[in-house]
């Protein structure tokens, strides 16, 4: 058999303490003496070297079917007969130094691309089977974010659950009275009136159901006399149709609905209305008829001219605020929060430092060693800085937040924030979700957040880069080229993206190519020693593919 010797020697500096990331790496093992990883072609062996070896201090012998690592003067350090048989031709070694820490590295090419449970014939076999490194690995949840999403899941299944909510729809009925009574309804019953027409529907006084919708109905008058556990009714598509609200009914919802009525008995069952393409809708409120009210897309469309307000797609939110019925276009501030306008100018206003707050700040600032050198002149300079300061934050606040450009451009870096914290937690499926997210609201901004309704082509760009490493950790490899692709294609410039399409070309074998991204990555940023890396295994692998495509 043939042997490799020191004619296979190369020495390479340490990148650092975590060697390159090689997508679809298995675990192998670890021992005191070496330890192992694996993809299906390949191996790849490290064993740590003596202190103070000298160059060429160091041989290793590579069969077929054994490995063996010399240091020094020293008997042998590591070797063995190996679980199964490698190609010796394609198998190669090397010493990496990182000061004086040294190791042997062997990168040995397997002759039948399978994992191997055991490096060695001698070793025990793992009980469990090897581990994508790379795969998804859920962990338990850290945040509220995550706490509260799977309360939401809980109360949801509980709420959808056989034994719990039961839907009771009333369908199709026409010029009829309509009682519905606890003895003729489930125990929690989900309400839903749909395309009735000219009738009177009656809740009874001793009802407890979960919710109300109301669908598609026309000339149907409503009344509720029972309770809503969820203080919920929700109105779709109806016309002409009036509820009539004797218990607690804390929000209303109505879509594509005109001509709707909503009578209260007591002003404080009702805390706020939500629309959306609603016209001719109508709120009083038997005791305190001051806080009667109306709410109209055509009227607010006139009221607001520059807003281009969408039937379809904008939603109304209707209160009392200082004592009137007061509707406002609900917009969203960067985290979805849906606020309003007049929301947001009234945190920016508090955002304002107070007078005698600016005062404190001043006078500590002209009280310090520097501020007794200044003149008259500059004091007062000083205190019109700190000000102007102060009023210029909160209005860049009100603006990022309080114009359609802004609040989009904020969402869409919201979003890709939370990609990056589940990135860094090790949650790499969600935060693709997160990136994908972004994607989505990066590609259908307002009009006025750039040429084609997009953002900053940059901030695409890392989104997309983002996300490819998230699929290179899932193992999707052709999900992460295509992303690291588009990346590049948006910023030709962006180093990051070629080094993650190199990467994904060499997960995908296509070595050539990988070559030619890795170069590109190395000169967009000569220092990077991952590309450079990446680029002298990558060149290895297609010298090795030549070869064995020519044989």
């Amino acid at each position: 058999p043939r042997r490799v010797r020191a004619s296979r020697r190369r020495v390479a500096d340490l990148t650092g303490p975590q060697m390159l990331h090689i997508p679809g790496q298995y675990s192998g093992g670890e021992t005191a003496e070496y330890r192992w990883t694996q993809t299906k072609a390949e191996l790849e062996v490290r064993v740590p070297l003596p202190a103070g070896l000298a160059d060429g201090s160091v041989t290793c012998e590579i069969l077929p079917r054994s490995f063996a690592v010399r240091a020094g003067e020293e008997a042998v350090a590591v070797g063995g007969e190996l679980a199964a048989v490698v190609v010796v031709d394609d198998s190669l070694w090397s010493v990496e130094r990182d000061g004086s820490r040294a190791e042997a590295v062997l990168s040995l090419r397997k002759a039948v691309a399978e994992l191997w449970p055991r490096l060695l014939a001698s070793d025990a076999e793992e009980a469990a089977e090897p581990r994508l490194l790379d795969g998804l690995e859920r962990k338990a949840p850290t945040d509220k974010n995550e706490l509260l999403r799977q309360a939401k899941e809980r109360a949801k299944g509980a709420l959808d659950g056989p034994s719990k909510a039961v839907q009771h729809v009333v369908e199709g009925r026409s010029g009829e009275r309509i009682a519905l009574n606890a003895s003729g309804l489930p125990p929690l019953p989900v309400i839903t009136l749909r395309k009735c027409t000219d009738c009177e529907v009656v809740l009874g006084e001793g009802v407890a159901a979960v919710k109300l919708l109301v669908e598609g109905c026309v000339n149907t008058t409503v009344a509720v006399n029972g309770k809503v556990l969820t203080e919920t009714i929700e109105l779709w598509q109806c016309e002409g149709v009036a509820v009539k609200i004797a218990s607690a009914m804390r929000t209303v919802q109505l879509d594509a609905c005109s001509g709707v009525k909503l009578q209260y008995a007591r002003a404080a069952d009702f805390d706020r209305c939500l629309t959306a393409g609603v016209f001719d809708l109508a709120l009083s409120f038997a005791d305190a008829p001051s806080l009667d009210g109306e709410v109209d897309l055509g009227t607010l469309r006139a009221q607001m001219p520059d807003k281009g307000l969408s039937a379809e797609t904008d939603q109304f939110i209707s209160r009392h605020v200082e004592g009137a019925l007061l509707t406002e276009l609900i917009v969203r501030l960067s985290n979805d929060f849906p606020t309003t306008e007049r929301e947001v100018a009234d945190f920016a206003a508090k955002t304002r430092m107070k007078s005698d707050k600016i005062d404190e700040v001043v006078q500590g600032m002209l009280g310090s060693s520097l501020g007794r050198e200044l003149s008259g002149a500059e004091r007062q300079q000083m205190v019109e800085m700190v000000k102007s300061q102060s009023e210029a934050a909160a209005k860049a606040q009100h603006t990022a937040e309080g114009t359609a450009a802004g609040r989009h451009l904020a969402r869409v870096e919201f979003k890709k924030a939370a990609g990056n914290e589940a990135f860094k937690a090790g949650e790499y499926q969600q935060a693709a979700v997160a990136y994908t997210e972004a994607l989505s609201l990066a590609a259908s901004g307002p009009e006025d957040c750039g040429e084609g309704g997009t953002v900053d082509p940059a901030i695409a760009s890392a989104t997309r880069c983002n996300r490819a490493a998230c699929f290179l950790k899932l193992g999707r490899y052709a999900q992460a080229r295509e992303d690291a692709e588009a990346a590049a294609a948006l910023q030709p410039s962006y180093a990051k993206a070629h080094f993650r399409l190199a990467l994904a070309l060499q997960a995908e074998e296509k070595f050539p190519e990988a070559v030619a991204a890795f170069n590109k990555a190395l000169q967009l940023e000569p220092k990077n020693k991952e590309a450079a890396a990446g680029l002298r295994m990558a060149e290895v692998q297609a010298t090795r593919q030549r070869r064995q495509q020519q044989q």
